[in-house]
């Protein structure tokens, strides 16, 4: 059961019952409005991306292949390039402000650089994606934050990550879906409907109170903060997570020898990659893995991302790509929860350790389309060669760097 949010501008001494949550008032509404503003950030990026060859190029042919995927690939890397620089930066001035006007703002603005997209030019295009990546690297690791200031215990901030985490993967899901109905009813502006639901939900936190400061902070007991090695490696395991989900996306939408994808078959494969990663997400809600043991959960998930990454660019039907793409979405999204978890610690929440992680998730989808984008046309499997060594190394060296101490579960 999802528990309820403590009153906004409630005290950390207030009465507090079993659940964690203060005993004289509940905001259910303001929980359910926040992983809405996951999934709406989540979906703003996925839904553009099997619309990206059309919009880069209406004739048809005016553009060279090698052009032609070159911007296709770029445009796929501005916008995590755009959360790379400024995750950290929101999160820093999170953590000295309040975040909630931040949070709020970001999803308006996500709103208004969607809703123009298909009715302007290609330069035009880079500014909407740079501007919509930079409100998207507002809008999760905030969220994180809020989350983590309704939670009492580690636990509980699980659970909470958990669901947070799940809604933004079904943003994945429902972005390609929601921007298709979209399409057919709107083919100029392919992401209109989309940009409505967006400012709704926007309107709709507004409207909704949130936890001002953390109430109480967890309490970490004597559970030490994760060293810097430990930080490192789990840093360097977000960046090679959110790379290889991002190198076989772009693969999707380049020229590919084994099969040619229509629009409709790549918004279909990347709502089965966020449908994979919802299902990850549903599964370790149900199972105390992410606190009980956490490292050999993701030595496990990293030598799935391998093996997905090896099979790709050798897979020969629609059927070995759908069950490939469902492997890597799971296992991007398990390593996604895993490194945002315990990167940020047992002590009070971090807007500035959160807006990390999320950077570095940004590098990976960034590093990778842009390494796609400048290999010669035929090569790009060696990218995702190259990810799937760095993840078997990371497998390898993950014991050596970070030893977390298994949490006791509380009995509330």
């Amino acid at each position: 059961m999802i528990r309820g949010w403590p009153l906004e501008g409630a005290t950390a001494n207030a009465p507090r019952d079993k659940a964690g949550s203060q005993a004289n008032g509940r905001w259910p509404a303001s929980f359910f409005v926040l992983l809405l503003a996951a999934a709406a950030a989540s979906a703003g990026q996925t839904a553009i991306l099997a619309f990206l060859p059309a919009l880069v190029d209406p004739a048809r042919g005016a553009l060279s292949s090698s052009a032609h995927d070159f911007h296709v690939a770029s445009l796929t890397a501005v916008h995590p390039l755009a959360a790379l620089l400024a995750a950290p930066l929101w999160g820093w001035i999170a953590d000295r402000v309040d975040y909630r006007a931040m949070l709020r703002a970001a999803l308006v603005i996500l709103a208004l650089v969607t809703a123009p997209i298909g009715l302007v030019g290609l330069p035009e295009l880079y500014a909407l994606r740079l501007v919509a990546g930079m409100a998207s690297a507002a809008i999760i690791p905030l969220g994180l934050l809020c989350a983590s200031f309704a939670a009492n215990e580690r636990a509980d901030q699980a659970r909470r990550f958990t669901w947070l985490t799940a809604f933004l993967f079904l943003g994945d899901l429902a972005g390609p879906l929601v921007a298709e109905v979209s399409a057919a009813i709107l083919p100029r502006a392919p992401l209109m409907i989309l940009a409505f639901g967006i400012g709704a939900v926007g309107a709709a936190l507004c409207a909704v109170r949130l936890p001002r400061w953390c109430a109480p902070c967890i309490d970490g007991g004597d559970l030490p903060a994760p060293t810097l090695g430990a930080t490192l490696i789990l840093l360097f395991v977000t960046i090679v997570a959110g790379g290889g989900l991002a190198a076989m996306h772009v693969n999707l939408l380049v020229t590919r020898s084994v099969i040619s994808l229509s629009r409709e078959e790549i918004a279909w494969m990347l709502s089965l990659c966020g449908l994979g990663m919802l299902a990850a997400q549903i599964f370790h809600a149900r199972l105390d893995w992410l606190v009980t043991m956490p490292r050999r959960l993701a030595g496990l998930t990293l030598g799935l991302l391998a093996a997905a990454l090896f099979l790709f660019p050798v897979a020969a039907s629609m059927a070995e790509l759908s069950g490939i793409i469902v492997a890597a979405g799971w296992s991007s999204a398990t390593l996604r929860l895993v490194t945002s978890f315990w990167i940020s610690g047992a002590a009070a929440p971090s807007g500035l350790k959160l807006g990390l992680q999320h950077s570095a998730a940004s590098i990976g989808q960034a590093l990778a389309p842009l390494a796609i984008a400048v290999v010669a046309p035929g090569a790009q499997h060696l990218v995702l060669w190259g990810i799937g060594g760095l993840s078997l190394a990371l497998l390898v060296s993950l014991p050596l760097a970070w030893r977390p101490r298994a949490i006791v579960k509380s009995s509330a």
